[in-house]
């Protein structure tokens, strides 16, 4: 069942104003994107830095809204959704951002920010909301007194599943997570995402989890989608994008993976103005590919490329 959908979205950024104020460059972040997170799955987004990875999470949080193309919650646009459409919305997706340390409230005790979504949703008591958040501590792999505690008491790790309590709260059914693990150790990395693999099981979760980390992103995910200036250039199974890549920038970046087997062709300075925004760096680009309008092809049923010379 589809969850959570983007259809075709473009976002565009302002860039440059003239003196009246007026917009006269604009910055394209995402441009005919399309993704899936079906219930109970885990969908996997990586891509180099500004990519437009963080950009779809946003949308989909209705963080930020679409220049053009939908976000859909269960087949209904996120932004026609009103009343308690739109708090169901609200409820059943949550998120995990990549810095603890900047999305916890240092003032408030660990268990004011685990419940504070309980609070204003449903107007618990403070026994009822200080229980409940031992309850998801315990649930987060953190022993029940870390409730009294402030955020400046825990480790990274710590506070990172402080979060992934505070998300889990509410029951939702997708937690678009934005790198919950870059910032943490290479050992607390695993931690975490076996913390999420742990939930998914047991809370039935949907995961939109955004990486740039290929490791990661085999670990947890059924489906990938692979994104380059904006664009999501492959799709498909896990198996199908990781092991039967057929996009050049897919398999750069797999070889970019230590022991390093190839690196990733720095920019010809031909940066093309329309076609495919990988041209400059491609070991196979063609001429052809300046004018190549970016609309993915179906190279296997459910596995899709955006390029007209694959791998």
């Amino acid at each position: 069942m589809e969850i959570l959908k983007a259809e075709r979205v473009y976002k565009l950024f302002p860039v440059k104003r003239n003196l009246l104020g007026r917009v006269t460059r604009w910055f394209p972040a995402l441009r005919k994107v399309s993704v899936t997170v079906e219930g109970g799955k885990t969908l996997g987004v990586i891509g180099e830095s500004g990519c437009g990875k963080s950009t779809l999470g946003k949308l989909l949080l209705d963080l930020e809204k679409p220049t053009k193309g939908r976000v859909l919650y269960k087949g209904k646009d996120i932004g026609n959704l009103r009343g308690r459409e739109y708090r169901e919305y609200r409820v059943n997706v949550q998120a995990v951002f990549q810095n603890p340390q900047s999305s916890l409230n240092p003032r408030m005790k660990v268990w004011e920010i685990v419940t504070e979504g309980l609070k204003v949703n449903y107007r618990l008591q403070k026994k009822e909301l200080l229980n409940r958040a031992r309850e998801l501590l315990t649930q987060v792999g953190l022993p029940e007194d870390y409730a009294e505690r402030y955020p400046h008491q825990l480790s990274g790790g710590q506070k990172q599943r402080v979060a992934i309590a505070r998300a889990v709260a509410l029951q939702p059914e997708v937690i678009v997570a934005d790198e919950p693990t870059s910032a943490l150790d290479v050992s607390v990395q695993a931690q975490i995402v076996n913390l999420f693999l742990r939930l998914q099981e047991e809370l039935g979760l949907s995961y939109f989890f955004i990486s740039h980390s290929i490791p990661v992103v085999s670990a947890i995910s059924d489906s990938v989608a692979v994104m380059y200036k904006g664009f999501v250039v492959e799709r498909g199974s896990k198996e199908q994008v990781l092991c039967s890549t057929a996009h050049h920038y897919t398999k750069l970046l797999k070889e970019s993976i230590p022991p390093v087997k190839g690196e990733i062709p720095e920019p010809t300075g031909e940066e093309p103005e329309g076609g495919c925004p990988f041209y400059s760096r491609c070991p196979a680009r063609r001429p052809e590919c300046l004018s190549y309008d970016m609309e993915p092809v179906e190279v296997e049923p459910g596995h899709f490329v955006a390029c007209i010379n694959p791998v």
